[in-house]
């Protein structure tokens, strides 16, 4: 049995970035930038107008005041995507947002410190030269690196690839991951249950959440039952994925065969199997493939402990191959209440915590119930209290870390 933080260097030093593709910019949200993105000229690419108003000449108006306008002859209109027009001394062009400095031009004056008279401009206020301009370039020069590889494109990002007239971009490829349940006692969404002993899957579906979340493609496999015909049928559906997960079957149990199977179908390389953590303790962990460039992960039975192997484990090694940089959940400090005892520390715990923010910063609390089959706990929580190994009691209000896997909590009311 090895310790969480060897397993987790174990399974990223074992995971491999997926290749690229190209994408049109409307299917890139979410993906993992494969290439730099580069300026293809200045933006903006010409001195503009920030402000609807006049062009004007900065010695036109100076010293100009409610009680002394300056008064010129308007004799042009820059218009957004209009040609460049031209004002000499004594002279304004109308001007909208976006549109050209006219040549001649030093200073925007914008419309409500102005007056119209028929072919006048009367100017009430003098303000500084080169007042509410754009300058060429003010964003980003041509040749500028603007984004680079490994960047997780949003929004912003989608707007900057297409500012630069690029249609498509290189992306990493999205890790296939398939799912296959085992268990004679489990059943689909749907199935009649016809034995007392028989339950519903419930991390078939969670599972299946959890990998879209992560930004990868889940692909169910199917329910094998405990005997091997069945195993090593089901098992032979994962030749194209890139993760496999099994929920079930990785224990000491008689009927525990996806550990020997893998290996015999699939030519897993099994690289560890039981971990001192809690829940999740007998997960085992291996690569496949020609190049041993695909994952397996035997994932616990128990839903809590399928997900936390999933967030702590899983999660990471998908954003590794598909290209992301930081791959961790994200940790935060926040003060226990309550407290937290256990009768053995040989293990680190991730317990399941509410959070809350206050004045004083995140206060966690541990959600009823930390039995690995208690589902519903999952439902109410914001995260795991990692709890080290050789710690039996943590008192109240002392800080623990808390590894988040829901950030909703933040989501406060906007201040007023």
């Amino acid at each position: 049995m090895i310790k969480f933080e060897e397993a987790l260097k174990i399974i990223l030093e074992n995971t491999k970035v997926l290749g690229k593709e190209k994408v049109f910019i409307t299917e890139a949200l979410g993906r993992i930038l494969a290439e730099d993105i580069y300026a293809d000229r200045d933006n903006p690419p010409a001195d503009n107008s920030g402000m609807d108003g006049f062009a004007v000449k900065y010695e036109d108006i100076i010293g100009a005041s409610e009680e002394n306008p300056a008064v010129l002859k308007i004799v042009a209109e820059s218009k957004a995507g209009g040609d460049q027009v031209k004002v000499d001394k004594g002279t304004a062009a109308y001007i909208y947002t976006g549109g050209l400095i006219p040549e001649g031009a030093d200073t925007v004056i914008q419309k409500e410190l102005t007056k119209v008279e028929d072919d006048k401009v009367f100017i009430f206020q003098e303000l500084p030269k080169g007042s509410n301009i754009r300058p060429q370039g003010g964003d980003y020069k041509k040749g500028d690196l603007l984004i680079k590889a490994g960047k997780k494109i949003r929004s912003p990002e989608m707007g900057i690839i297409s500012s630069v007239n690029k249609p498509t971009v290189y992306v990493y490829q999205t890790p296939k991951v398939g799912i296959l349940t085992t268990g004679d006692e489990i059943l689909d969404v749907g199935e009649p249950v016809t034995k007392l002993s028989q339950i519903r899957t419930s991390n078939t579906y969670a599972l299946y959440g959890q990998i879209l979340e992560v930004g990868a493609e889940p692909v169910v496999l199917g329910f094998a039952k405990d005997n091997p015909e069945d195993i090593k049928e089901k098992l032979s559906y994962a030749k194209s994925c890139d993760i496999l997960l099994t929920t079930g079957g990785v224990s000491v149990g008689e009927y525990d065969l996806v550990k020997d199977f893998v290996t015999e179908v699939l030519g897993v390389d099994i690289l560890f199997w039981k971990v001192a953590q809690k829940p999740g303790k007998p997960v085992a962990f291996g690569v496949w493939g020609k190049n041993k460039e695909k994952l397996f992960f035997g994932i616990p039975g128990n839903p809590v402990a399928a997900m936390s192997v999933v967030e702590t484990m899983v999660k990471p090694a998908v954003r590794k191959m598909r290209g992301e940089e930081n791959v961790i959940n994200p940790i935060v400090k926040a003060k226990l209440s309550g407290g937290y005892r256990r009768k053995k520390g040989e293990r680190l715990e991730f317990i399941r915590v509410a959070l809350e923010i206050t004045d004083d910063g995140f206060v966690a609390k541990p959600f009823g119930r930390q039995g690995s089959n208690i589902l519903t706990g999952m439902v109410y929580a914001h995260g795991f209290g990692l709890v080290d190994i050789g710690v039996t009691e943590i008192k109240d209000g002392e800080t623990i870390d808390v590894l988040l896997f829901d950030t909703d909590f933040m989501k406060k009311e906007f201040r007023k």
